[in-house]
């Protein structure tokens, strides 16, 4: 297990690398302008809609596909996998049909008040990104059967290869514009999509073969749709808080998406070193201890994470204060100049103030899975969502675009502030309470 995560977590370092090398040649090339910012907004959708299927999938799909191990025929297991992957890729593409036909009425609604110039960009980008949202709905899908087929590595070492390719499309094709930017990013995910195919052939499950019987496989969906139903709402509330903002953000004039979502990546990619690639570990180890109920242990384990999140949360502050624009602007180059590194590393600050509060935050929410609570998860999403829309309202005027920045980082204080009382009330870690009594 240990060596399994070290393993994933070397192949997500290097996922972030690939990334950056992206986004060195996006920085160069576009800087932050209406180009880049259509760009982002045109992928706000496929984004969302394959963000929420995901997340809904993921909660269904692991109980049912183990209790089919369990019953012991292989041949069963690969074809409720072979038919849950097919039915998901259907979805998909249905999706992405409908999103292309209705490109001329999506664009202005989810453009607002952007300029003209970010409305003309995604209109452009918009109906061919929509394939985005068929190639991650098959992506994840697959990622999962990999995971539960013990291939990890594969879906964690995929995305290394996505970088790459649009980075070097962007290298040997500068001028192609936002055409290149949108064919590297479809290419990208099509070439991640198909080293997990490979991965998944390798694992011993083909594309073709048998499905279940249809009255069998109706009751296996139904009963992934009833597990996904608990944790949806904080599946979609999760969703809109990452997707509300690039909109909000575009209504504050040209480039200011663009310097958004620089900063977005840039805090995302920390996020995912510090938190994601450790999360695995931390839900394992609450697990354990839930199991065995270790309380005052759960408690000693929370009160070092509030230790460590408090010491990485003042850390980032200081540093991405102090070194944030000399930094960026010594690394970009190109159309990023010293404006656009001041204007990144405001948004990448007001990020920041958020950092401890959201890897703590984290800690709670693998705390509340491994004590199988997904109406807690929903309700701290939601409450997430709120505190993120009510504070860029009374923020907007006074910090204008930095706004949306400043209201991610009171969304994700938030969970904290109110999860702590939640706490606290649980039946869990009530009973030291009574036994110190």
């Amino acid at each position: 297990m240990k060596k399994q995560l070290a393993v994933i977590a070397v192949l997500t370092a290097a996922s972030q690398i690939s990334a950056f090398f992206k986004l060195w040649f996006t920085a160069r090339i576009f800087g932050v302008g209406s180009e880049l910012d259509g760009y982002n907004l045109a992928l706000v959708l496929p984004t969302l809609i394959s963000g929420i299927v995901a997340g809904f999938l993921q909660t269904g799909l692991f109980p049912v596909r183990a209790k089919l191990k369990v019953a012991g025929n292989p041949a069963d297991v690969d074809a409720f996998e072979r038919a849950v992957l097919w039915g998901i890729a259907s979805v998909g593409v249905v999706f992405t049909i409908l999103l292309s036909l209705g490109s001329p009425a999506i664009v202005p609604v989810l453009a607002g008040r952007a300029p003209a110039t970010v409305i003309v960009a995604m209109g452009t980008a918009f109906p061919y990104l929509t394939i985005l949202v068929a190639l991650n709905m098959a992506g994840d899908c697959i990622g999962y059967l990999l995971a539960m087929r013990n291939r990890f590595a594969i879906a964690a070492a995929a995305p290394i290869a996505n970088g790459i390719v649009g980075g070097l499309l962007l290298a040997s094709w500068p001028q192609g514009g936002l055409t290149n930017l949108v064919l590297g990013t479809v290419l990208g995910l099509a070439v991640q999509v198909g080293i997990c195919l490979w991965g998944l052939r390798s694992a011993g499950l083909h594309l073709s073969g048998p499905f279940l019987a249809v009255k069998r496989m109706r009751s296996l969906t139904r009963e992934m749709l009833l597990l996904g139903a608990w944790i949806l709402p904080g599946v979609v509330f999760s969703n809109l808080t990452v997707s509300l903002p690039p909109i909000w953000v575009a209504s504050f004039g040209e480039g200011a998406n663009s310097a958004f979502g620089y900063a977005y990546r840039l805090h995302s990619a920390l996020v995912q070193l510090l938190i994601m690639a450790s999360s695995p570990v931390i839900l394992a180890h609450f697990a354990d201890l839930v199991a065995n109920n270790e309380i005052a242990a759960v408690r000693a384990s929370l009160g070092k994470a509030a230790a460590a999140a408090a010491i990485l949360g003042v850390l980032g502050i200081v540093l991405v204060g102090l070194l944030g624009a000399p930094v960026l602007g010594f690394i970009f180059s190109g159309r990023f100049d010293a404006e656009a590194a001041s204007r990144v590393a405001n948004h990448w600050w007001w990020m920041t103030t958020g950092l401890a509060f959201l890897i703590l935050g984290n800690v709670f929410a693998k705390l509340w899975q491994s004590q199988q609570r997904p109406k807690q998860l929903s309700i701290m999403a939601g409450v997430s969502v709120v505190t993120l829309a009510l504070t860029y309202m009374l923020l907007r005027e006074e910090l204008g675009e930095y706004s949306v920045a400043a209201a991610m980082s009171s969304a994700a204080a938030a969970v904290v502030i109110f999860g702590i009382p939640f706490l606290k009330g649980s039946p869990f870690l009530q009973k030291v309470e009574r036994l110190d009594g």
